[in-house]
């Protein structure tokens, strides 16, 4: 083989070992990019625990789980890492050939192009020098594990070739790998101070009709933010930043304050730190920030330079502020500049003010409070005396408790309205025909005046419906109502009661009804006027004549799970009302509740009614009752199948002596006592059914609220 050839071989595989090398580059780079995006995304997992009580346990699991998967992707890439280290030397020709001894010869000098041309050497190549075609090499088979993962198209021993320049190809590789690396910069991990960046916790919700003391700290608009905690608390904490912070300064980057979520940030106004939320950088300017004090709940301008990570010894305590709006009264500000202005100045008479506030929706993340001073003035009443806002009528947003003797500055009422003070004390038709009030109202917003926008002045904040009203009261689109019904009343706690077994649903639980005496039906007050069934009874006599079966009105689409539906009992084809369980697309089969008798059943959609609203006067009927004492003898679903039928065969469909010895959300804990005085755990137990356990009564009487998670 001449010299050009050597040379030209050299090239070409020089050539493809650095196209490999440039598609290892970019695999690297990419895997560099999936490890921060990785590091990124755990990083999210502390927020995902700010959640409902209910739903951390669930989130927790989740989050470890997804961290064991990538710790062990990082892990194996590690040991991976670390077995190509403990390899050795690794060859830089990917070629397979049979080593062969060199030839002694002197060191040559560094191999290039040039010198192959310029410098001719003695061939050592065992080809013809005639050119002759070389002989076609015989197959051998080669097992799959010893097949190369790199062949080269080129005809001649490569050993002959290449081993003896293999040496100067060598060391011309590592003085360009050397002058790589030295120009290769190796970016500093972030500094500890960066590493500890960490979130606030949320705020604890404020209960709606609950008084908490307040100072107000900033108005914005027809937006204030007030402080329900200790104000000296909040700025022990200032003082405490302010000295941390100044002898522990450290200058931070551009790109380290984009990547911050909560910082601490200097104020020179005030000479202080404050914790603040990034938002971003100040356009045509990238020295300044725009940051949200979630202290004081002010926008603020900071250099740069004045903006410092957020250690998490500060992040103990959620954000001071909150949002709240004025209750009450109708700010129309958001269609007046001029009014929005002075609104805004007759607040800010009042910041640093301490007062009182009570809640009256919270269902926003603005709060809508009444805002009481010291001196016992609302400021609710106060701005609208000022004419800077209209009140809101009374039966639509009530007086804070402590207040209801101060009235809104109302105009003096009409002649119409006196007339209706001597009317009836129902002012709602329905109510006073069916008992039933109308609350689809709550959900639709009352600063809504119209237009394309479809926005009061809370802005994108405000979660309820912004549709335009009828002056009857009817809104102007379609709203779907799901029906509501009450739950009987739960007996107090040592008390005794006959109720009858109308449902066994398990080996220790069944449904039963209160007997409190015969069912008498209420005389009609007038003529004319039809009053809703107000015993069980009258309430299937009604669902099931025959003006009421041929007013049905079918599903117009499928039952939202916990709707209140009339349903068919196939076994004596009469109408009950029942509540949705759960719904199967595949048979279109629901299986729903009876609410007043407690027997669960799968039926068919079309077998489904929309039930009346004049049927949910009546409370449910049936009461779920669980027997005080017992317990399963076993986990097989056989022998609770076995105790389930004894207990039917004891107190189905009969009248029974019940003592109430706790009560719960929606049950009662009882004992069970036959006509003949036995206790029907203790006739269980007999059975060896059930085993019993030592329990004793609950008073709850003291209790005056629970809280229910779900």
């Amino acid at each position: 083989m001449s010299f050009v050839d050597l040379a030209t071989l050299t090239m070409h595989r020089r050539n493809e070992l650095e196209a490999r090398l440039n598609i290892f580059n970019e695999k690297c780079d990419r895997a560099v990019d999936d490890i921060k995006k990785l590091k990124t995304k755990t990083q999210g997992f502390v927020l995902q625990l700010n959640c409902e009580p209910s739903e951390l346990k669930e989130r927790f699991l989740s989050c470890m789980k997804q961290l064991d998967e990538y710790m062990y992707l990082i892990t194996d890439f590690n040991l991976a890492i670390s077995k190509i280290d403990e390899t050795g030397q690794i060859e830089y020709t990917p070629v397979h050939d049979t080593a062969k001894p060199l030839l002694p010869s002197t060191p040559p000098g560094p191999f290039n192009l040039i010198d192959a041309l310029s410098e001719p050497a003695p061939s050592t190549s065992s080809a013809c020098q005639n050119h002759c075609p070389p002989e076609k090499p015989k197959r051998v088979k080669v097992s799959k594990q010893d097949q190369s993962l790199i062949v080269f198209s080129s005809t001649s021993s490569s050993e002959e070739t290449v081993q003896q320049v293999k040496n100067e190809v060598s060391v011309e590789v590592q003085c360009e790998l050397s002058e790589e690396l030295s120009n290769v910069k190796i970016e500093e991990p972030p500094s500890p101070l960066l590493a500890d960046n960490s979130n606030l916790p949320a705020q604890t919700m404020l209960e709606a009709d609950q008084v908490y003391e307040a100072t107000i700290m900033h108005v914005d608009g027809a937006f204030f933010w007030v402080i329900t905690d200790d104000p000296e608390e909040a700025q022990m904490l200032m003082i405490e930043m302010t000295k941390f912070y100044s002898e522990n300064h450290k200058p931070i980057t551009l790109a380290e304050v984009k990547a911050l979520t909560c910082c601490a940030f200097y104020d020179d106004d005030s000479d202080c730190y404050y914790r603040g939320l990034f938002l971003k950088l100040a356009e045509g300017d990238n020295k300044t920030a725009e940051i949200f004090s979630v202290d004081t709940g002010e926008m603020r301008s900071a250099p740069v330079s004045c903006v410092q990570p957020l250690y998490s010894r500060f992040c103990d305590k959620p954000p001071y502020a909150r949002c709240c709006h004025l209750a009450g009264v109708d700010q129309t500000s958001y269609h007046n500049k001029d009014l929005m202005e002075k609104q805004e100045e007759f607040m800010r008479g009042y910041i640093g003010t301490q007062c009182t506030i009570e809640v009256d929706d919270n269902t926003s993340e603005s709060l809508g409070v009444y805002v009481v001073l010291s001196s016992g003035e609302v400021l609710n009443n106060m701005i609208v005396k000022q004419r800077l806002a209209r009140p809101i009528d009374k039966a639509e947003s009530p007086q804070p408790q402590h207040s209801r003797e101060q009235s809104m500055h109302l105009p003096p009422p009409s002649d119409s309205e006196s007339e209706n003070t001597m009317g009836p004390e129902y002012d709602d038709a329905l109510e006073a025909v069916t008992g039933y009030r109308n609350r689809d109202e709550a959900e639709i917003c009352k600063h809504y005046k119209g237009g394309p926008e479809k926005y009061c002045f809370k802005g994108k904040k405000c979660t309820k419906r912004h549709v335009t009203m009828h002056p009857d009261g009817w809104t102007l689109d379609r709203v779907e109502v799901v029906a509501k019904c009450k739950s009987v009343a739960l007996p107090a706690p040592d008390t005794w009661h006959k109720v009858l077994v109308t449902c066994v649903c398990h080996y220790d639980r069944v449904y039963v009804h209160l007997l409190g005496g015969q069912e008498k039906e209420e005389a009609l007050p007038r003529f004319g006027v039809v009053l809703p069934p107000n015993t069980l009874s009258s309430l299937v006599k009604d669902m099931n004549s025959p003006a009421a079966r041929a007013a049905y009105r079918p599903l117009t689409m499928t039952p939202a799970l916990g709707e209140l539906v009339a349903a068919l009992y196939p076994l004596d084809g009469n109408w009950y009302r029942a509540r949705v369980l759960s719904v199967t697309r595949a048979d279109q089969s629901v299986e729903v509740i009876y609410v007043d008798y407690g027997t669960i059943m799968w039926v068919k959609e079309d077998q489904l009614r929309a039930l009346d609203v004049r049927y949910l006067a009546l409370p449910a009927q049936a009461l779920r009752c669980v027997l005080a004492g017992v317990r399963a003898r076993s986990h097989r679903s056989e022998q609770w199948a076995q105790a389930k039928r004894a207990l039917s065969d004891m107190v189905l469909d009969k009248e029974l002596d019940a003592h109430v010895v706790g009560r719960e959300y929606d049950e009662v804990t009882v004992e069970l006592y036959d006509d003949d005085g036995y206790s029907i755990a203790e006739q269980l137990a007999a059975l060896n059914m059930v085993e019993l356990v030592d329990y004793s009564v609950v008073d709850d009487s003291a209790i005056t609220h629970k809280l229910v998670v779900p």
